[in-house]
């Protein structure tokens, strides 16, 4: 039983851990495409460390957000 709620938590942390992922690969693209700058050019270290910078941004978003709404959801003002 344990077991298998382990296994579904891990299964579902790889999920949330591809769309985010995919998400900031996206945003890697469109930042390269406002500088005009070829995604083929850039090595492979190159592109992981862009689309590691953007990951981390969407975590802090997803942080931040989620702070806010939980003290929005206990009725503290942060202002």
């Amino acid at each position: 039983m344990l077991g298998k709620i382990i296994n579904q938590a891990e299964e579902l942390k790889e999920k949330v851990n591809k769309v985010i992922r995919d998400k900031a690969l996206l945003r890697a693209k469109a930042r390269l495409a406002q500088h005009g700058i070829d995604i083929d050019t850039l090595t492979r270290d190159e592109l992981e460390v862009l689309i590691k910078d953007e990951e981390d941004k969407i975590w802090d978003d997803y942080k931040s957000k989620s702070i806010l709404g939980l003290a929005a959801l206990l009725g503290i003002s942060l202002w």
